[in-house]
């Protein structure tokens, strides 16, 4: 197991943790903040996101996705992603 996946499941079962996820993920300028809300580096992001989709499939544990604001587009073309409220909590 890799450690930001050990990190997500530790949480995950001490406690429900809430985070901010964004679709499509890759949109500048926007990036979750799921790892401030784990405790780990920035630079681990990718890897929480990742293995919170791998726990997603999981009986043991419950991921829900509710969908705080809507992709729209803004000035001069500026393109807002999807915002994502994400629960994570053992089942």
């Amino acid at each position: 197991m890799s450690k930001p996946y050990e990190d997500v499941l530790m949480l995950a079962v001490e406690r429900p943790f809430l985070f901010i996820d964004y679709e499509p993920r890759d949109t500048p300028g926007f990036r979750s903040n799921i790892a401030s809300v784990v405790g780990c580096s920035d630079n681990q992001t990718d890897k929480l996101l990742e293995a919170v989709d791998t726990i997603a499939d999981d009986p043991h544990f419950t991921v829900k996705r509710e969908v705080a604001e809507e992709a729209t587009e803004g000035s001069k073309g500026k393109e807002y992603p999807k915002k994502i409220l994400v629960t994570v909590s053992a089942a």
